[in-house]
């Protein structure tokens, strides 16, 4: 192992410990695992998976990678769009979306902040991007019957809104399964949160929770 290995190495080790040492959910999440438990979930060879809040295609690769399932990827971000068109090339098994996933579609602008880049809060001093949402009622039209082996949102408050679309439109039991990651935002997310739970109980039971880290919903059997 080269020097330059063993600096990355121990970086990454520092990093995880660290992870591992904090209080509450966040620490729960990665002593119990952290993000391989988002790579547990019902995806076979083909299937197709939804990575809304695309971000650097991490997620994306390592299920393509694992279960040569097909994947949308939705990152509003231009510079992380492209990097995921760039990381993902000519795979026919991804496509890129340069647009959030939302309840409605519309331009709005985003508060930059790397992985936290939101539309629901502004950040003092934060670059302004405008970019494309799309309704995800429109995006389960689009894809007919098939079904959508996981949903994952890690959309910085925009998961509310896309939760609630699906679940008025009744198109939430296309969802094998469900990786949400809720956040603080926007305003009223407490009753929001409390309303979609339950509302996502009469079709998916709630496998395992770090609350307000990541939390993963499995569809029922009778549904």
């Amino acid at each position: 192992m080269s020097l330059g290995e063993r600096i990355v190495d121990a970086i990454e080790a520092r990093r995880d410990r660290k992870r591992k040492s904090a209080p509450g959910a966040h620490g729960d999440f990665y002593r119990h695992g952290g993000n391989e438990l988002l790579y547990d979930v019902p995806v076979t060879t083909g299937s197709l998976v939804i990575d809304a809040g695309g971000y650097k295609g991490e997620w994306t690769a390592t299920m393509i990678a694992r279960y040569g399932c097909r994947s949308e990827v939705f990152e509003p971000v231009p510079s992380y769009a492209d990097h995921c068109k760039r990381l993902f090339g000519r795979n026919t098994l991804v496509r890129v979306h340069a647009a959030a996933l939302g309840g409605s579609s519309r331009i709005t602008k985003f508060s930059f902040a790397a992985n936290g880049t939101s539309e629901f809060r502004t950040i003092e001093d934060s670059d302004i991007v405008e970019a494309p949402v799309v309704d995800v009622s429109q995006i389960f039209e689009q894809l007919g019957e098939e079904t959508v082996a996981c949903l994952k949102l890690n959309i910085e408050g925009g998961e509310y809104e896309v939760l609630d679309r699906l679940l008025d439109t009744n198109q939430v039991i296309r969802c094998k399964s469900l990786l949400i990651q809720f956040h603080h935002q926007p305003e009223g997310w407490e009753q929001r949160r409390k309303d979609i739970e339950a509302r996502l109980q009469g079709t998916h039971a709630r496998e395992w929770c770090y609350p307000m880290v990541w939390e993963k919903w499995v569809r029922q059997n009778h549904v």
